[in-house]
């Protein structure tokens, strides 16, 4: 009998642990589906302001912009733990006048020189959390609405 009713507990935990596993990934799955799709309602020029603040609050130091479009920011190699360093790269596209898209692609280096490039959902999102709170505010219930609904599917 307590052999059987710590067996039930245990799987209890684990379909629990699974269903908030895959609430997680339904809800990071949407949300860099809309921060991928996210198209800022003002020029790329006032998202930059954001842009460099928040790559400030961050410790990266941004070393060029492309000044004749505007449309783009790099920052230097910042050094991270055990020799790895990063950067970033943040490319601009105006669908018109005001509105801005935005792609984050982070560099990475490792101490044995090894570099990788992946486009970075997460800084993006950070971004539009900073620069169009109403839409984060709509992502973050949607994302939450499709992680609700993984964690109750069977």
């Amino acid at each position: 009998m307590k052999t059987t009713l710590v067996s039930l507990l245990a799987l209890g935990l684990g379909l629990s642990g699974c269903a908030g596993m895959r609430a997680a990934q339904a809800r990071d799955a949407q949300l860099e589906k809309l921060a991928k799709a996210h198209t800022y309602k003002q020029s790329c020029q006032e998202v930059w302001g954001a842009t460099r603040t928040m790559l400030f609050a961050q410790n990266y130091q941004v070393k060029s912009a492309d000044a004749a479009a505007g449309l783009t920011l790099e920052t230097d190699w910042k050094d991270e733990k055990e020799g790895n360093s990063s950067r970033y790269m943040f490319q601009g596209s105006a669908p018109s006048d005001k509105e801005c898209k935005v792609v984050a692609t982070r560099a990475s280096k490792s101490a044995k020189g090894d570099t990788a490039m992946e486009r970075d959902w997460k800084m993006e999102w950070n971004l539009i959390k900073q620069v169009d709170m109403t839409a984060a505010q709509e992502y973050e219930a949607d994302a939450n609405k499709a992680g609700e609904a993984a964690r109750n599917a069977k």
